[in-house]
């Protein structure tokens, strides 16, 4: 249990590590601006308004930051493939014949795991009724903030854990 943690949270950090390092070293400033320059004022408000369950005073920024983690994390996702996959020829002498396809699969995983555990999050947030402990007309200490996020990535990890297992139990019966 500790190896798999262990692994985990090293996977997590590298994941880190590539996406400080893709919005760095590469420019996709351009990208960005191009698909926010597809919104107009409506259809901006609107998308920032389903993100977020409620209006967003500066939504042309909250629209120009999501598409820019989007476009960071689907490049940030196959060079992480790429990472592991050479890792994984290099320490396990894996034949070099399918490392085309190992990296295909792995970086499809990873993206349907990340869009799950994504949905799951915000879903959570959507559906948890954190308004009848938590007022909207009062002013909260970002301590408060923090302990809320936390709690909910405390219950969609548990959850996200949950529905793996379950796959997991399925597919070897």
């Amino acid at each position: 249990m500790a190896k798999r943690a262990l692994s985990l949270f090293i996977k997590i950090s590298l994941f880190a590590v590539v996406m400080v390092l893709v919005s760095i070293f590469i420019p996709y400033d351009g990208l960005t601006d191009y698909f926010t320059s597809l919104f107009d004022f409506q259809s901006a408000d609107k998308v920032t308004r389903f993100i977020l369950g409620e209006p967003d005073p500066e939504f042309w920024e909250s629209l120009r930051i999501y598409f820019a983690m989007l476009i960071n994390i689907l490049i940030s996702i196959p060079l992480l493939s790429a990472f592991i996959t050479a890792y994984n020829v290099v320490t396990r002498r894996i034949s070099t014949t399918g490392i085309l396809k190992d990296w295909g699969i792995s970086t499809l995983r990873r993206f349907i795991k990340l869009f799950a555990f994504t949905i799951l999050f915000w879903g959570f947030f959507r559906i948890l009724p954190y308004q009848s402990f938590l007022p909207d007309s009062e002013t909260y200490a970002m301590s408060v903030f923090i302990a809320v996020v936390l709690f909910n990535l405390l219950i969609t990890i548990a959850c996200y854990w949950f529905i793996t297992q379950k796959i997991i139990i399925k597919r070897s019966l």
